[in-house]
C-alpha cells in the first residue's frame, strides 16, 4: 500500500490542495496526518473538511488544533499565531470544531506510530535530534514514527546505540528503509515550510516496497498571501510563504 503523509498544513488550502493531487498521481490509496490542519493561514474550514474527506490511516491532533481542547494553550502561542488563531477559530463549523477538538494526540498502527510533536509530549514539544531518538525509542511502537511540527523535512535512522539524522534538501528524495532499523519521518510542513524553500512538502510511504519518498510541490502562494492581507494578518506571515520561514 502506498501512504501520504501530510502535516503542518496550517490553513493553507493553495498548498494542500497541490499535495493531494501530487500524493494521488503517485498512487496514495490512505493517509497519515500529523497535526496542525490549522493555523497561520486562512482557510481553516477547508482544509479541515478537506482531511475529513480522505481514507485516512491515522491524524493526530496538534498544537494549533490543541487549542480548541485545551484553550490554556493560548499562552503559548506568539502574537501572530494568536492573532490568526482568533481569526479563524470563531468561523470553524461545528462538524469541523468537533474534529479538530477530538484528535488524539498519538496514532498507533501496526508498524508506525504518528505524534505531531514527540512521544514524550506529543503536542509540544519539537523532534529535532539524535539524542531524543535515543531516549525515546522505548516510547513507540513499530518500525517508523512519523512526526511534524519543526517544518522541516528529515529523517532519523538507527538503532538503541546508534542514530543518524538526515535533512532532506532536495526536491524529491526516495529513502530505502532497512528492515533492521527505526526511523522518525518528518514529511514537512504542507502549508508552512521553514526550509527556506516554499515548495509545499509532504510524502509517500510504500508499505510493500519499504521505501519513503520526500515530496516537494510548487503552488501559487500568492493566492494564499493576497487572502491572508483580506484577513489583516501580520506581514511577516504573509511574506513568509515566498522564502520558506
Amino acid at each position: 500500500m502506498r501512504i501520504g503523509v501530510l502535516s503542518d498544513i496550517h490553513g493553507n488550502l493553495e498548498a494542500l490542495d497541490v499535495c493531494l493531487k501530487a500524493l494521488k498521481q503517485a498512487g496514495a490509496e490512505k493517509y497519515i496526518q500529523c497535526g496542525d490542519i490549522i493555523g497561520y493561514g486562512p482557510d481553516a474550514e477547508k482544509c479541515t473538511r478537506r482531511i475529513m474527506k480522505l481514507p485516512l490511516v491515522a491524524s493526530v491532533m496538534g498544537n494549533h488544533d490543541a487549542i480548541l481542547a485545551f484553550p490554556n494553550l493560548e499562552s503559548w502561542f506568539n502574537y501572530d499565531a494568536k492573532v490568526v488563531l482568533s481569526d479563524s477559530l470563531p468561523e470553524l463549523s461545528k462538524t469541523a470544531a468537533d474534529y479538530l477538538r477530538t484528535l488524539p494526540a498519538l496514532a498507533q498502527g501496526e508498524e508506525f506510530a504518528v505524534v505531531h510533536g514527540t512521544p514524550m509530549d506529543p503536542i509540544k514539544e519539537y523532534f529535532h535530534g539524535m539524542d531524543q531518538f535515543n531516549i525515546y525509542y522505548k516510547l513507540w511502537q513499530g518500525q517508523i514514527l512519523f512526526v511534524g511540527h519543526t517544518h522541516l523535512q528529515f529523517y532519523i535512522k538507527g538503532s538503541p546505540r546508534t542514530c543518524h539524522m538526515y535533512l532532506n534538501q532536495k526536491d524529491e528524495h526516495l529513502i530505502r528503509l532497512n528492515k533492521a532499523c527505526r526511523y522518525v519521518i518528518n514529511p514537512g510542513s504542507v502549508g508552512k515550510p521553514r526550509d527556506h524553500n516554499p515548495y509545499a512538502a509532504c510524502g509517500i510511504w510504500d508499505t510493500q516496497e519499504n521505501t519513503f519518498e520526500f515530496i516537494r510541490e510548487p503552488y501559487d502562494f500568492t493566492i494564499t498571501q493576497e487572502k491572508m492581507r483580506d484577513k489583516g494578518y501580520p506581514d511577516f506571515l504573509i511574506e513568509s510563504l515566498a522564502h520558506g520561514l
